[in-house]
């Protein structure tokens, strides 16, 4: 039986080996997704992304709302922390879950003893949300683009540098192309939902469908397994 692991911790390593030590996520996440069970691994890998998209933000977040920054072998906590506030703020994960997990981490990470804190700082994030969305929307780090691109975008292109920005910060989407030879696309469409996923056929290409939310191969209904 795979061993259960604390998605939030492992999430929350895998930021911080990308961020501090400068590794690829891709390199990073496999060796983690094997840890955690087969259904969990699109919600770790989402963590993961999402927290290093909205880096700034969180960043800025943490900055409001903690007086020191959280460094040496407690720097893990502070990207734990992140995944928090990215949980509340941009996933379906009910708030109460999201926050048992997130401080259950700091036991996977060996840091029983900043549960408390992590508490703490979610809590208070949930309480002044409104307030610190409305400040953060009018500062620099909105954009969730470092500040040197920001004037390179701004210099190059003086009237769309708003628009390239708004388009770099949407998510990619999964299109998928349905095999005829097993599926057709109204029937794939239906065991998708039977799933619990949703998916939206595409006006002009017959075979294309694109995913509501992006998901792993190997969770995807119907695929023809060889071998």
């Amino acid at each position: 039986m795979k061993k259960q692991n604390n998605l939030r911790s492992l999430a929350a390593q895998a930021v911080e080996q990308v961020v501090e030590q400068g590794q690829s996520l891709s390199n990073v996440l496999l060796p983690l997704q094997q840890k955690v069970a087969d259904k969990d691994k699109a919600l770790l890998q989402e963590l993961c992304f999402g927290v290093l998209r909205t880096l700034s933000q969180l960043e800025w977040l943490i900055n409001k709302l903690m007086s020191r920054p959280m460094t040496g072998k407690q720097r893990t906590v502070h990207y734990l922390i992140m995944v928090g506030f990215y949980q509340l703020l941009y996933t379906r994960v009910p708030p109460h879950a999201a926050l048992a997990e997130t401080v259950e981490g700091a036991v996977s990470i060996k840091r029983p003893q900043l549960k408390g804190l992590i508490n703490g700082v979610l809590r208070q994030f949930q309480r002044q949300q409104e307030t610190l969305l409305n400040e953060f929307a009018t500062s620099d780090a909105r954009f969730l683009h470092p500040g040197w691109l920001v004037k390179r975008l701004q210099n190059a292109y003086p009237t769309q540098w708003q628009h390239i920005i708004e388009a770099n910060n949407q998510r990619p989407p999964m299109w998928l192309r349905v095999n005829r030879t097993h599926h057709t696309r109204d029937g794939w469409l239906g065991l998708l939902e039977d799933a619990g996923m949703k998916g939206y056929p595409h006006p002009d290409y017959p075979d294309s469908v694109r995913l509501e939310t992006p998901a792993p191969v190997h969770a995807l209904p119907g695929l023809l397994r060889v071998g």
